[in-house]
């Protein structure tokens, strides 16, 4: 008996501590072991921090300029319609060009629109800096992001070897853009009051060299031009007919719309506190620094919890939050809820981006992200222009409060339609849709 039992014990020992070994490599930071991806992440980071700083300092320029939440909504709207007419696109360009290219041509002209705007809002400009300028830079970014966002979305699994390393660069992909979102304004707070509003734009310029070099020192294999435009109906139609995906994407699009913008109003809610620019840039990098918790947690434990929970929490988290901080009695209690719109931000957006490049072939990946981050991205800005149309109608608070409220009905009767569908998120009929690549299915 005993005989037998050895090397039943010696084998069941041996299959645990390749169980270990397997969870070991698979671990939240697995993708930092690919050279690109490290890479990306540093030069990424840089730059996204850079992106912020100028975005905080932007919004604080404008509401200097005007005094209107109006003009706000304005910029982030013309940015937004930009970004619409030209996603699709960028859908095409990532799914035929080599995406690094794309990258470089697109970090690039960025960075010279963020020099622009530096030498426009410099005191000695012989160009005195006005409201559309501000706005027309922001409408020539919105079309630069549109080339931007599919390939970039895109490209994480261009970097990363192993499907299974694919969650945890997503996620680690989102906690390097929040530590950004938390840099940046705590970095703008301090250069707006010593150096000026010009000084973000003009530091965000030379954070593009950090992302710039990254994409050069990849080594990454030759890809070749595909001959042919991709049809974007490819994408629709795969979207169309994988029910699970599409309605992740309606639920992000009502988030985008009536949820996130709840931040374009920060500039109007650091005034009604009283607590100029250094506050402003304290609330923006508090709400980043949420988020970035809610990056890390998921990159911790994000497997572990089915992914269309953490997307529902997250959505129903945001409205609630937002009426919390409306609701706040002083500027520290306003700061916690701002802590917690960021992590529910974070929490829904990432759970969401993974589903669906789980979900989406290889080949159709460039125009779906394409879509999905045409949901995401634009219809922000347009919401900021509507709340900030309502907030000078009916003030802050109150703008706040509406969206939050509708945004919380909508997104209940979004999950009241996935109900029906919940043992078979993921999965989708043969009949119904595309087949999916390989490896992937249900959460």
């Amino acid at each position: 008996m005993d005989e037998t039992k050895a090397p039943s014990n010696h084998s069941t020992s041996a299959h645990a501590g390749e169980a270990v070994l397997i969870e070991e490599r698979i671990g939240p930071f697995y993708p930092f072991r690919f050279r690109n991806f490290r890479l990306f992440f540093i030069g990424q980071l840089i730059s996204v921090a850079g992106t912020w700083m100028q975005q905080v300092a932007e919004s604080w320029l404008v509401y200097h300029l005007t005094q209107s939440a109006t003009w706000l909504g304005i910029v982030s709207g013309t940015g937004a319609l930009c970004y619409v007419a030209f996603a699709f696109a960028g859908g095409q360009v990532a799914d035929r060009y080599p995406r690094r290219n794309v990258l470089l041509i697109t970090q690039t002209a960025a960075m010279l629109l963020a020099f622009t705007l530096a030498f426009l809002a410099w005191p000695h400009s012989p160009i005195p800096i006005q409201p559309w300028h501000i706005a027309l830079m922001a409408g020539l970014l919105g079309i630069v992001r549109a080339y931007t966002m599919p390939s970039q979305q895109a490209f994480v699994t261009d970097m990363v070897d192993d499907r299974r390393a694919l969650p945890g660069a997503i996620a680690l992909n989102s906690l390097r853009f929040n530590l950004a979102r938390f840099i940046g304004p705590a970095l703008a707070g301090f250069v707006l009051v010593q150096q000026g509003a010009e000084a973000c734009f003009f530091w965000n310029g030379i954070s593009f060299l950090a992302v710039i070099l990254s994409l050069l020192l990849m080594r990454m294999e030759n890809q070749s031009v595909k001959p042919h435009r991709q049809p974007i109906k490819e994408g629709l139609t795969y979207v169309l007919r994988t029910r699970s995906v599409l309605q992740v994407i309606v639920l992000i699009a009502t988030a985008s719309l009536l949820l996130w913008p709840v931040t374009t109003l920060l500039p109007v809610f650091a005034q009604l506190f009283h607590v100029g620019k250094q506050g402003y840039s304290t609330m923006v990098s508090t709400n980043g620094l949420g988020a970035a918790l809610a990056g890390l947690s998921l990159a911790w434990f994000g497997l572990r919890i089915p992914r269309r929970y953490t997307i529902f929490a997250g959505a129903i988290g945001l409205g609630l939050s937002s009426l919390m901080f409306i609701s706040a009695a002083s500027y520290r209690l306003a700061l916690a809820c701002l802590l917690l719109i960021g992590f529910c931000m974070i929490l829904c957006g990432i759970s969401a981006n993974t589903f669906v490049q789980e979900q989406v072939p290889d080949a159709l990946r460039g125009r779906v992200m394409a879509l999905y981050t045409l949901v995401f991205n634009a219809l922000q800005p347009v919401g900021g222009l509507l709340i900030g149309l309502s907030a000078d109608h009916f003030g802050a608070p109150r703008a706040v409060a509406i969206n939050a409220l509708l945004g919380i009905g909508l997104i209940s009767l979004i999950i009241f339609w996935l109900s029906p569908q919940r043992h078979r998120v993921g999965v989708q009929p043969a009949s119904a849709s595309p087949p999916l690549p390989e490896g992937q299915g249900e959460d």
